[in-house]
């Protein structure tokens, strides 16, 4: 087993209880190799590397980020090579643990470590093109995002002012300064949409989830019945919400409840287009790009996760 360990997650609180959780861990699942993460490009040639000598296990000790960070550099093996993948939630929100489960937590921090009930996880692929025509391709195996999310996101991970305040009382007041800080700026972008081939015609954008977890963000979660490896991805949209609209259905979200709620519309499918009319911030498991044409689509039980 290979630890990849991200010790700036969580605003740089994840190397203390990287140190806490230690002890548990080994007691849990025997001896394991600890890596660092200096970049993407290292990560994805550690890892071929452990690959080659028959390591076929890997842990992302951070946060969401840190999983998104290993289920890229998993993808560039290409499909002859399997997998298994496991974390440690070092991170903010962890919401690759959720729904959190009482027996997996090891000295206060969720993990998914047992690899005897490991089972396959699908995977977004995001095919990405801008302006200049410059096209690229990220995985998501959480969800993926446009509009007041995205933004949020943009503003939680390089926080300002109140936003970098908050961030020394909770994740979850950082998360509400990043949501006000956003409202306060954001307007709509104009997207043409289709699901599956089907063209349902332009959208004025408040928000876009493609979800493969209904959890997002802290306490927020889709009411959307979605599963690790049912082949389908969630999309839920928000069009046209005034600021009053945007924080009562963000209340909503907390409770879980989505579906029907007024300016909203949510549907599954196997492959989502979505061209908007200018760039927009796309964000990938908590890791935030800029583009201007995004296509989705799920890729069936492509990676092992442990349970």
């Amino acid at each position: 087993m290979i630890v990849f360990v991200n010790t700036h997650a969580s605003y740089g609180r994840a190397a203390r209880r990287w140190q806490r959780v230690v002890p548990e861990i080994e007691k849990l699942v025997g001896g394991f190799e600890v890596k660092g993460i200096d970049s993407p490009e290292g990560v994805a040639a550690t890892l071929r590397e452990g690959v080659s000598r028959g390591e076929h296990t890997v842990v992302a000790a951070g946060g969401d980020g840190t999983v998104n960070m290993l289920v890229n550099a998993i993808m560039a093996l290409g499909d002859g090579e399997e997998v298994t993948l496991g974390a440690v939630g070092l991170g903010s929100s962890n919401d690759f643990h959720k729904p959190f489960r009482s027996d997996a937590f090891v000295a206060g921090v969720p993990v998914r470590l047992d690899c005897a009930a490991a089972r396959p996880h699908d995977v977004i692929r995001i095919d990405t093109e801008d302006d200049d025509g410059h096209q690229g391709t990220r995985y998501a195996i959480i969800n993926a995002s446009l509009g007041m999310t995205a933004e949020a996101n943009a503003a939680f991970n390089a926080p300002t002012g109140l936003t970098r305040a908050a961030r020394r009382l909770s994740v979850d007041a950082a998360i509400a300064a990043s949501v006000l800080r956003t409202l306060a700026t954001y307007r709509d972008v104009g997207c043409r949409m289709a699901i599956d081939g089907e063209d349902l015609g332009t959208f004025s954008v408040s928000n876009l989830g493609v979800i493969k977890n209904p959890h997002f963000a802290g306490s927020f979660c889709y009411d959307m019945p979605i599963e690790p490896d049912d082949g389908n991805l969630g999309v839920n949209l928000c069009e046209r919400l005034t600021r009053f609209q945007a924080l009562a259905t963000l209340a909503a979200l907390r409770r879980r409840r989505f579906r029907g709620r007024p300016k909203t519309r949510s549907w599954t499918g196997q492959r989502v287009s979505v061209e908007g009319d200018r760039t927009f911030a796309l964000e990938t498991d908590g890791e935030v790009t800029e583009t201007r044409r995004a296509e989705f689509h799920v890729v069936p039980g492509r990676i092992r996760c442990c349970s």
